[in-house]
């Protein structure tokens, strides 16, 4: 063996080592997740339920908290009566620029209309129209998160949040059965996607244990049916599951390796058969065995999911944006589902720069935008791949923040408001309870809400969100249902086939 090959070999093992290592060429969740859904598949046990047909579950995740009472607004009255009054009070009034820097409230008239209960009127910020294949003439209540909501094809939970169980103002004040951590970006995350918000030890997600639960549906155990567009993540591991991680173009491979020699260079050839010999040698050492089988898998994996979702051509429209770069890839991932084997998938996205202790406002005008078109684009793509009733969206978030502004945004909260979307969802609805003021949140059982400057005690868990999403899902309505949310008896009885809120037709 000459030098120059010698050399070519050991660039290859380092670009290889590399490449398992870390991010730059092969990510190395994908490459987890391989070997561990190929080590697991067998202990996988499978749900009392049998599950048929397709359906895909999409968490995205708003990452920082998002002051979602300038999302869902109450719109009935004026500036100084009625609920909008009191929003418009508790919120500071609006910024005009001049004589109330840092008001928080959104003018009445850029409200975008809907209808909630008991003929309550509210608005959407008007980002929440936002569609990519909107025309100028269109009425913002027909387009975007706005125009799913009034066709029946999104709903809102209201006041949402972490709890252990039902908490009222005195059990809040005496501090019994609160989550740990409370208004902590880390903890409150960690309390969404784990559903087990009294301690800091869960290392399982209940996307992750669902997914344990029905992963045998799949007859793909290369990729996991966890399928994560923003790298590695609590809500999707599972004891048995972790996330397939991808990124918006696909998945990673090593970088230069191609499949098909013929359309190789030289050099390229040499790259390619280089790094074939290093994962196709007989170890003898049973660790590096196993980590050049990993590795083979990994790439083998990586080819087929890439050559599959490659197929997968949609018309519908997505803005040129980080969050509808990253649903367009779970669209194809989902037209895919046939070639990838899969017959239940959940994703993850998250998107960043929502913790927005100052400059509110204007995050807010570039934020929703980016998400109403990214949620209407990935509904359209779904009619488009004719599978819009078995594919739920719903978004999370740390906490919500206080209607009490600092000034210049506001601060950590605690129960907020969530969108969730598809064809099943029993849209054009508000879920859950929205105070009947904002200014004096009252709840008829949980008291007082309102634990200063505008933090309000959720009256809807995320128990009983993750409880209806898992039951459409596949779930049964008994021990599976407690395996995924530990917590679920606090606030929702066994037996019924009716998830706690209804989200569903």
């Amino acid at each position: 063996m000459n030098r120059r090959t010698n050399e070519s070999i050991f660039t290859s093992r380092r670009a290889l080592l590399k490449a398992a290592g870390g991010c730059g060429l092969m990510t190395n969740t994908s490459l987890l997740a391989t070997l561990l859904n190929l080590q697991a598949t067998k202990s996988v046990m499978a749900a009392d339920t049998n599950p048929t047909g397709y359906k895909a579950l999409v968490c995205l995740f708003l990452l920082g908290g998002n002051d979602s009472y300038n999302m869902l607004i109450p719109r009935d009255g004026d500036a100084t009566s009625g609920e909008y009054g009191d929003y418009h009070a508790v919120r500071g009034g609006f910024d005009d620029g001049v004589s109330n820097n840092g008001g928080l409230a959104l003018e009445q008239s850029t409200l975008v209309k809907i209808d909630g209960p008991d003929s309550r009127g509210f608005g959407l910020h008007p980002g929440l129209a936002a569609d990519a294949s909107a025309l100028p003439t269109d009425p913002p209540e027909n387009t975007g998160v706005a125009g799913l909501y009034n066709s029946g094809k999104a709903a809102f939970v209201c006041n949402v949040g972490s709890l252990v169980e039902p908490t009222t103002r005195a059990e809040y004040d005496a501090r019994t059965g609160l989550p740990l951590g409370l208004f902590s970006h880390a903890d409150l995350q960690r309390h969404w996607m784990t559903g087990f918000p009294q301690s800091r030890s869960k290392i399982t997600g209940w996307g992750g244990r669902m997914a344990d639960l029905l992963q045998s549906t799949n007859t793909n155990p290369s990729v996991s049916m966890n399928i994560s567009v923003s790298g590695m993540n609590l809500f999707q591991t599972g004891g048995a599951v972790v996330p397939y991680a991808i990124g918006y173009t696909g998945a990673k491979t090593i970088q230069g390796y191609n499949v098909d020699l013929n359309v190789l260079g030289r050099q390229d050839r040499m790259y390619k058969r280089s790094i074939d010999s290093i994962m196709g040698q007989n170890y003898r050492d049973l660790l590096a065995k196993s980590f050049a089988e990993a590795n083979r898998n990994a790439i083998d994996a990586a080819i087929s999911f890439n050559d599959a979702t490659s197929t997968v051509s949609l018309d519908t429209v997505f803005a040129d944006e980080s969050p509808s770069r990253e649903l367009q890839m779970v669209a194809k991932v989902i037209g895919a589902q046939a070639d990838l084997g899969q017959s239940r998938q959940i994703f993850f996205v998250a998107i960043g720069g929502w913790d927005n202790h100052a400059n509110l406002i204007d995050a807010q005008a570039t934020n929703f935008p980016m998400v109403s078109r990214a949620i209407k684009s990935f509904y359209d793509a779904t009619v488009e791949l004719g599978v819009e009733n078995d594919v739920t969206l719903f978004t999370a978030s740390d906490f919500a923040r206080t209607l009490g502004t600092n000034g210049q945004g506001s601060d950590h909260a605690w129960g907020g408001n969530q969108i969730v979307s598809g064809g099943s969802v029993s849209g054009g609805k508000l879920f859950g309870t929205f105070p009947s003021s904002l200014l004096n949140p009252v709840d008829p059982t949980a008291g007082n809400l309102n634990l200063g400057r505008g933090r309000l005690i959720p009256t809807t868990s995320v128990d009983e969100v993750a409880a209806d999403l898992s039951m459409w899902f596949g779930i049964g309505n008994n021990q599976d249902l407690e395996d995924v949310i530990p917590n679920i008896r606090n606030f929702f009885s066994t037996g019924g086939t009716t998830g706690p809120l209804g989200l569903f037709a």
